[in-house]
């Protein structure tokens, strides 16, 4: 409470310093100001008395009797005109004679009429201050305040010199008496304001002392709650970081289980489709090709089971990350559909790509991933489509491209569309289902669309089929749209099929030619039409009875006689050499590349190569698939099971590849690669790793140490070959 008083007391004492302050520079500058105004009016008013005195007056006003009563009376009068006029006090003049001033001129005042004190000529003036005495050999005029028994006076002394060369002083006052008074009140009343403020400032201060304490009291408290929010929010944000860490040690530990089951996964199912791809290549029966055919395609689905839990186990960790590149557009989207040759054969279905004509040939996207969407959307719709087919349409504007996946299947049931993006979720759930599957395609394509700039959405679905809509950011990398397909020499071009879609397929791509298109869905339509057509497609779904009469009916040599078959299908004995086959899918560079040629001959590929290889892998199955498949082209291969092995023949032989699994007892292959490379530095071979290791993070891994490439388990006889083709001499085709 003390120091709260001596505050408040401290307070008031600065205010009144304050406040004094305030009085005494008020007072100095007006008294500052009034002496400017007075000192030039004085200057002025002095200067001009030579004027009003006789040229000659003070070069005679030297003695006591030198100047009558009458001159004086005179003078007198006119110096009083002369200092009304000019609102002064005093004009006057003296000189200095045996060290006494006496007045030669000066003007008189009422007051000085009533007090009997007006000065006349020779008047002393022994009380003088010392600057009267000064200012007779002063250079300057000479400012003096001071008082005497006339009055206290504001003076300047102007030192002057008469035509006869006799010293003078030209002298005016002007009494400040009332100037004083004015400064003195003016100090008075800002005293008075000060004071009044300080007495209307108490009752405020004194209340804002009590608002104070009380809002500081309140502060005292929020703050206090604050701080108590703080200390629960760092111990959330503890909480909060502990969890993140501990989910961060879990997500590893996640994906280092993902990585450890996809190699343990991998790897054999490596061994089992290399082996099976083998005995594919024997010469098998129909029954054990058969066998052979259902291993392999069940090896595939369980392939394509671990891809899926992988590929949403990156996307769950934000681990997904494109790789755009320039892409064709045609072609790749009809290779896609090149992928789904034997399904559709098995089921009879048809499947057909529509492209628009603003596409652009060539857009950048991530191929990997876009065919990972199509994938799963082209396998669905044939999964669940039983007549008809599957369309895929393609549009795109501004960057964007966009399609549609239509088929003529099934359908999804109402209360199971809102869940088939939801992952490890089917229409059917039950222990009971028909179709099997992951519940992940549809889930993993979605958030593939939307990492690449889209989405995709279920647009409609009922008991005649479904249609899956989607859209990615695809810039365009060429100014010109995709060419349409080109038949040289083709006026008249006749379609026999009842399906739609293939209708629609070939009414798409000859609609912006001249050539004219018929439709016929029946043998007795289209016979009539036969002889105006160049080119006729049959459509096998319309049956051997079909083809046959029109074989009987058509001119070999002036027409051309398609049959537009599924994959493996064969055509009837009596129509060899008069009908060519083209396989389903129908794709615009099939088409324009069936018919530049003459017949429906085929090239195949004779996979010639020559060089010395290095196998290392721990799995024996796998050694053994791998090994035979790249002998069987005629390449030399060593075969060796470990690491350190693996550097010793490198040590001491020459090859031309080595192919180098990475996980390995012992020594794994990356250890392997980085001490091959030390050891033969620029003689070392390329090293392509191969693994059941398919992370990303494995792969940068791999390259990282030294590998040139990389191979993800299991390896198709094709891809493996491709590879090794682009590190050895090019396969060669021979028809």
């Amino acid at each position: 409470m003390k120091v709260r008083a001596h505050r408040f007391i401290g307070a008031m004492l600065i205010y009144a310093l304050g406040v004094v302050s305030i009085a005494v520079a008020s007072y100095l500058l007006e008294q500052k100001r009034y002496m400017d105004d007075i000192d030039s009016r004085l200057l002025a008013a002095a200067s001009n008395i030579p004027t009003i005195l006789p040229t000659n007056f003070h070069d005679i006003a030297r003695t006591p009797d030198a100047i009558s009563e009458e001159q004086d009376r005179y003078n007198l009068e006119l110096m009083s005109q002369h200092t009304r006029s000019g609102d002064l006090t005093y004009l006057y003049s003296y000189v200095m004679v045996d060290g006494m001033i006496y007045f030669t001129s000066c003007n008189y005042t009422d007051e000085d009429v009533e007090k009997n004190q007006v000065v006349t000529y020779w008047t002393s003036y022994p009380e003088g201050s010392p600057e009267y005495f000064d200012a007779m050999t002063a250079k300057e005029p000479v400012y003096v305040t001071a008082g005497d028994r006339w009055g206290l006076f504001r003076t300047i002394l102007i030192p002057m010199t008469s035509p006869g060369g006799q010293p003078y002083v030209a002298a005016a006052d002007m009494d400040i008496t009332v100037i004083q008074e004015s400064l003195r009140r003016r100090v008075l009343h800002v005293f008075g304001i000060g004071l009044i403020l300080l007495l209307l400032a108490v009752p405020l201060v004194l209340a804002y002392r009590r608002t104070y304490f009380e809002m500081s009291g309140r502060l005292l408290t929020l703050n206090q709650q604050l701080q108590d929010d703080i200390n629960q929010a760092m111990k959330l944000e503890a909480e909060l970081k502990d969890a993140t860490d501990k989910a961060n040690k879990a997500n590893l530990v996640k994906s280092q289980f993902l990585a450890n089951m996809s190699h343990e996964l991998r790897t054999p199912i490596n061994g089992v489709l290399g082996m099976n791809q083998l005995l594919l290549d024997m010469d098998l029966s129909a029954e054990q090709r058969e066998y052979a055919r259902l291993t392999n395609q069940s090896a595939k689905v369980l392939l394509d089971t671990v891809n899926q839990i992988l590929d949403q186990a990156a996307l769950e960790g934000g681990g997904l990350i494109l790789k755009t590149e320039s892409t064709l557009t045609v072609p790749f989207f009809e290779d896609v559909l090149q992928m789904f040759s034997s399904q559709i054969s098995d089921k009879k279905l048809d499947l057909t790509l529509h492209v628009a004509h603003e596409v652009p040939a060539q857009i950048e996207i991530d191929a990997v991933r876009l065919r990972q969407v199509l994938s799963n959307l082209i396998s669905n719709a044939i999964k669940f489509t039983y007549e008809g087919g599957v369309q895929v349409f393609l549009t795109w504007q501004n960057g964007t491209l966009a399609g549609e996946v239509k088929d003529t299947g099934i359908g999804i049931p109402t209360d199971a569309q809102q869940r088939v993006f939801e992952t490890f979720q089917q229409v059917d759930n039950s222990s009971t289902r028909h179709y099997c599957g992951t519940g992940l395609g549809l889930p993993i394509s979605k958030q593939i669309c939307s990492v690449m700039g889209g989405d995709l959405q279920l647009a409609h679905s009922n008991q005649n089929g479904s249609t899956f809509v989607f859209s990615i950011q695809a810039p365009s990398c060429s100014d010109e749209p995709e060419k349409p397909v080109e038949l040289t020499g083709c006026s008249n071009v006749l379609v026999v099929t009842p399906e739609s879609a293939m209708v629609a397929w070939f009414e798409h791509e000859l609609s912006v030619s001249e050539i004219t298109l018929q439709v016929k869905n029946t043998l007795a339509s289209a016979l009539p039409k036969l002889r105006e057509a160049d080119v006729i497609f049959v459509d096998s779904s319309m049956g051997d009875n079909v083809l046959e009469a029109m074989s009987d009916s058509f001119n070999p040599s002036k027409q051309r006689l398609i049959c537009l078959a599924w994959l493996g299908q064969k055509l009837p004995d009596n129509v060899y050499g008069r009908v060519e086959i083209l396989s389903k899918p129908l794709t615009r560079s099939g088409m324009a590349q069936f018919y530049s040629q003459d017949s429906a001959q085929s090239q195949q590929l004779d996979v010639s190569l020559s060089g010395r290889i290095l196998l290392v892998d721990d799995n024996m199955s796998n050694l053994k698939a791998i090994g035979d498949q790249l002998r069987s082209t005629g390449l030399d291969v060593e075969l060796v099971d470990n690491g350190k092995e693996a550097i010793a023949r490198c040590a001491h032989d020459q090859f031309d590849l080595v192919l180098m699994d990475l996980q390995m007892p012992g020594m794994d292959g990356l250890e392997a690669t980085r001490l091959i490379h030390e050891i033969l530095s620029d003689e070392a071979p390329p090293i392509v790793g191969i693994s059941a290791r398919v992370m990303e993070e494995d792969i940068m891994l791999a390259k990282k140490e030294g590998m040139a490439d990389y191979l993800c388990k299991p390896v198709t006889k094709d891809v493996l070959l491709g590879k090794v083709a682009e590190f050895l001499k090019e396969p060669s085709l021979n028809p």
